[in-house]
């Protein structure tokens, strides 16, 4: 008999983030070495199970991870239960949105993915919901939740959060002091 290792792996990237996903199965050839075919026919068999076992992790990962990412959007609508989704921003004062004709500046919510993205930002920064919030009030010289910044004003915050503030401290343009 020949044994055999199958390893696959994959890498997912999401919101500047990847994970790396990996299966290694160890088998068993029955057909004999003097028939290639057969065993190269077996050892597809196990490249496909591989194969069929890592995308069905990587469909649970992506479900999970899918799953909190709508938990996670439903937190403001408990917080405010008469608006709709649809509605917080429409519900704001036009003078609140810059544009003075009571619709968002650039039309439409930001996506999940930069909601996501900002709130880890600000997770990596040690920064709780509400301090983010206060840093985007500050960025954006007026009141908005997460929730309600348009795709443009999520765009301008995260390129703001994103960049290292260690440069301006140290003042030399250049990153961390040695």
């Amino acid at each position: 008999m020949l044994r055999v290792n199958v390893g696959l792996s994959r890498k997912v990237s999401k919101d500047y983030n990847s994970t790396g996903f990996s299966i290694n199965l160890d088998g068993e050839v029955s057909s004999p070495v003097s028939d290639p075919e057969a065993v190269i026919a077996e050892v597809k068999q196990l490249y496909d199970v591989a194969q069929e076992a890592l995308d069905r992790e990587i469909e649970r990962y992506q479900s999970d991870s899918a799953i909190a990412g709508r938990d996670v959007t439903q937190a403001p609508a408990n917080e405010n239960p008469p608006a709709a989704a649809t509605n917080r921003i429409a519900n704001q004062a036009p003078a609140a949105n810059g544009t003075g004709n009571g619709s968002a500046p650039s039309g439409e919510g930001a996506t999940n993915k930069q909601i996501q993205y900002l709130l880890n930002l600000g997770k990596r920064q040690g920064l709780t919901p509400q301090q983010l919030e206060q840093r985007i009030e500050q960025q954006l010289g007026r009141q908005v939740g997460i929730y309600q910044l348009t795709k443009r004003e999520a765009g301008d915050v995260i390129d703001n959060l994103s960049q290292p503030t260690t440069a301006v401290a140290n003042g030399n343009g250049r990153g961390r002091a040695r």
